[in-house]
């Protein structure tokens, strides 16, 4: 299960970081305002949907709720990048809802899977585990993009983020699988 959630973490929380650092940016210069009330409206737009994620993907298997999840946040990065590209901002911010309540609900079913039977002993390391994963895919992408930045567009890093987005959800798609039961049952695919 510790691939897929990576997964998950690395291309949601690189996109959470994508938005602190190029949207400012991208707002401005792509959907054209400079409105900082819009600007703070966008960034809610990505955090605020992911809260609604523990109480809606617990209602599907850690694994089903993981696909969901990523599916919805890979379609709120397609319609990122159709925004981007046609400069509507209202689709941008629609998009971004999406997105966010996409992850946060693979983001949920992610850590609930990890955490599936666990004692309290074991919780502190999968805890590390999952941070490291998520600080991970906060920082390194963005290192990259940042320094990408000073040759391609900021459309052209939105695709590149578009494309982990992708990525990470084929993979958590093919192979996200629920832990099995404690008795040794089968999983709960």
């Amino acid at each position: 299960m510790l691939p897929v959630a990576a997964a998950v973490l690395l291309a949601t929380w690189a996109t959470g970081a994508f938005y602190q650092a190029f949207v400012p940016a991208l707002v401005e210069n792509q959907l054209h305002t400079g409105s900082s009330v819009v600007l703070g409206l966008v960034f809610a737009a990505y955090m605020a949907p992911s809260a609604l994620g523990a109480p809606l993907g617990g209602r599907f298997t850690p694994a089903g709720a993981q696909r969901i999840g990523m599916a919805a946040f890979l379609a709120g990065w397609i319609g990122v990048i159709t925004a981007i590209t046609s400069g509507a901002l209202p689709l941008f911010i629609g998009a971004t809802v999406v997105a966010g309540a996409g992850q946060g609900i693979a983001i949920s079913a992610a850590t609930r899977g990890l955490l599936w039977g666990s004692t309290v002993v074991d919780r502190a390391p999968i805890f590390a585990v999952i941070y490291l994963l998520s600080y991970s895919g906060a920082t390194i992408p963005s290192l990259i993009s940042g320094q990408l930045s000073r040759t391609l567009s900021l459309p052209d890093i939105a695709l590149g983020y578009g494309a982990l987005a992708l990525i990470a959800t084929v993979f958590v798609i093919i192979a996200a699988r629920s832990p099995a039961w404690r008795t040794g049952g089968a999983g709960l695919d």
